[in-house]
């Protein structure tokens, strides 16, 4: 049997990494579009006109193209090269600190987050699609492959992730009078638990409602976060009526998205750490 050296396999896991970041890029894309993953094959979203593949190697044809379309020049979201970087970048680290098992149910994670932070940025929505096979996914990994988690803890984090945010959006709509927390932050929060256990939850809440406020007064500052591709009419005139910073609207689950994702990946770290003071 060859003994392939753990570098280049190491290598090898941030090719594939980029490449599942440029189809999570897709994903993101197509999905609350109602545009099929599967056909039509890669295409600019400002000319529409198919790119070719060696138009569309991950990382590389963003630097190369400088981050333009190779058809109509028109620019390429940062964001893309940043997916197939960052999860590039993660699929490597994974596999040099856990056994390939936990590797790739970590990873598994990670790109569901990438989904559901893209999407309820762009579109204030959190797609069941993706949170709902989550929990049992994350459950069976958590007990067949993750062993610093196991089903136990999975199971608490589900109950926890799930009921801890419901609870805090009805706390909120009592008290204000208007939504604060939508139920898909509230299932995005139990598939965190079904992957990273209680503990995850605690650590992923906490964060990222830290992230979250910080994240917020930025956006308020800045002026707002950009509208959906599609707005909806009868939020407009109450969104122009009320432009208090305290009340500027902005999507949570990017910053709980990258809560769970810091913990996934430097949770031994962050433990170690913990006990160790």
């Amino acid at each position: 049997m060859v003994d392939i050296p753990r570098g280049l396999m190491a290598l090898l896991a941030f090719i594939f990494g980029a490449s599942v970041g440029s189809f999570v890029n897709v994903v993101a894309y197509r999905l609350p579009r109602d545009i099929s993953i599967v056909r039509p094959g890669s295409f600019c979203p400002r000319c529409e006109r198919p790119i070719p593949w060696w138009a569309n190697v991950p990382i590389l044809a963003y630097i190369f193209l400088r981050g333009r379309c190779l058809m109509c020049g028109g620019t390429i979201p940062f964001r893309y090269f940043l997916s197939e970087l960052a999860l590039a970048s993660a699929a490597a680290y994974l596999y040099l600190h856990f056994t390939l098992p936990d590797a790739i149910a970590r990873f598994v994670f990670c790109s569901a987050l990438f989904i559901i932070a893209i999407i309820d940025y762009d579109w204030r929505l959190i797609p069941n699609l993706i949170t709902f096979p989550g929990m049992p996914i994350g459950f069976a990994f958590a007990a067949l492959a993750m062993p610093e988690i196991g089903w136990k803890r999975s199971l608490l984090g589900i109950a926890l992730g799930g009921g801890a945010l419901f609870v805090t959006g009805e706390a909120y709509r009592l008290l204000r009078g208007r939504e604060g927390v939508g139920m898909g932050d509230v299932f995005l929060l139990g598939m965190t638990g079904a992957f990273l256990g209680w503990i995850g939850v605690l650590f992923t809440l906490f964060f990222g409602s830290i992230l979250g406020t910080i994240g917020g007064l930025a956006v308020a500052l800045a002026g707002g976060a950009p509208p959906p591709p599609i707005a909806d009419p009868a939020t407009e005139p109450a969104a122009e009526q009320d432009a208090s910073i305290l009340r500027t609207e902005v999507p949570f689950g990017p910053f709980l998205s990258l809560a769970a994702g810091f913990y996934a990946l430097f949770q031994p770290a962050l433990v170690h750490w913990y006990l160790s003071r």
